[in-house]
């Protein structure tokens, strides 16, 4: 909590303000490179930091000689300062193209997470886009909901209105997350962000043309989402904004198959958790043709004593998609594909090559846990 309070103290006053965590600047990092000194930070302290960084680099070096990708992920408001300026500092660095060719030339290599739930969100996009264009690099963004709205809310209660100790350390008279996901939504819809910069879809990602260009700032972005909506949503904004192809016209009982060129699928991928809604991954990869994975699937994996609190956390906050009878779809699912791997029989069994892109697809699970 020191390192937090250290960057919320030291971070320039900017008008309008953010909501809280704010956005990343810098200067959130000159401790490591100063003989400064803080009123939060003891000299150990700023030599674990420097630690983690050199630790967090190593990591970002290997990860580029292997051409894999790497995901930050959020957490709780209160630890994201710190998180947010490690993630800027290594954006800056990794995210740059690769001038040395024999390295592959995986951009964006650094991805963060952004919680849409989060109030800050559009002016934090906003802001890392407008820095990715002044220095030259590429935005990584993972977009998810968000993972802890209830503990969001009730630690800011606990502070703000019952004036108990509390983990949070926002400021603002206003949680840090909006408080329903339809008030999440009307702010969204009516967000100023993309109109006041100029930005569409083609305007972030660039247009077909222009994806192969290094000197075009664009980002790359992967979906975390559970959510039918969501999905066919991307999928069809892809096509509206010329990022994907129909291969066949599709009709009232079926939906078009779309085809996916490398520049796209090098920067939009969509993901689940391994074992959560695989109905909807299925359907992903059911509908896109393309020679590189359009989903991927993250894989926990640590000590039980790590991974079932983990797995029972993501399975409470994603119950909507587990309800409704839900939770009995996904174990007949889990049934037939346990047949399948018995038996070999194609899930879409008129869909030759469906079992090669799913192959693909999971594959990549491992490719991402094995640099």
């Amino acid at each position: 909590m020191r390192t937090f309070s250290h960057i919320l103290a030291t971070r320039p006053q900017v008008e309008p303000s953010i909501p809280f965590p704010g956005c990343p600047y810098p200067t959130d990092l000159n401790i490591l490179d100063t003989e400064s000194s803080s009123k939060f930070l003891n000299d150990k302290d700023i030599v674990s930091l420097r630690e983690l960084h050199s630790d967090l680099r190593r990591i970002c070096l290997r990860a580029r000689e292997r051409g894999v990708k790497l995901i930050i992920d959020a957490e709780y408001s209160w630890y994201q300062p710190a998180i947010d300026a490690m993630q800027l500092a290594l954006m800056r660095e990794f995210n740059k193209v690769v001038s040395d060719e024999s390295m592959p030339a995986v951009q964006p290599l650094i991805y963060g997470t952004f919680q849409a739930y989060l109030r800050r969100t559009p002016l934090h996009l906003a802001q890392s886009y407008r820095d990715a264009q002044a220095n030259n690099y590429k935005l990584g963004v993972k977009l998810i909901r968000g993972a802890y709205h209830p503990h969001e809310v009730l630690a800011h209660e606990a502070v703000r209105l019952h004036g108990q100790r509390s983990l949070s350390i926002s400021p603002d008279e206003l949680p840090p997350v909006w408080t329903t996901k339809s008030e999440t939504d009307r702010y969204l819809r009516r967000s100023p962000t993309s109109t006041s910069l100029g930005i569409s879809i083609t305007g972030w990602f660039g247009r077909k043309d222009q994806l192969k260009r290094s000197d075009f700032p664009n980002i790359g972005v992967l979906f975390g989402t559970h959510n039918w909506s969501s999905v066919k949503l991307i999928l069809n904004e892809l096509v509206m904004n010329g990022l994907a192809a129909t291969e066949n016209p599709g009709n009232q009982e079926e939906e078009p198959t779309l085809r996916l060129d490398d520049e796209v699928t090098e920067r939009v991928t969509l993901g689940q958790l391994y074992g959560m809604i695989d109905e909807l991954t299925s359907y992903i990869i059911h509908r896109t043709h393309s020679n590189s994975p359009m989903v991927i699937k993250y894989v926990p994996y640590g000590t039980l004593s790590e991974t079932i609190p983990y797995l029972s956390r993501r399975a409470i906050e994603n119950k909507s998609v587990l309800g409704d009878g839900h939770a009995s779809e996904e174990r007949e699912r889990a049934g037939r594909e346990i047949k399948t791997r018995i038996f070999g029989q194609s899930y879409f069994p008129d869909d030759e090559d469906f079992e090669v892109r799913r192959s693909r697809s999971f594959s990549l699970t491992r490719t991402l846990t094995n640099f």
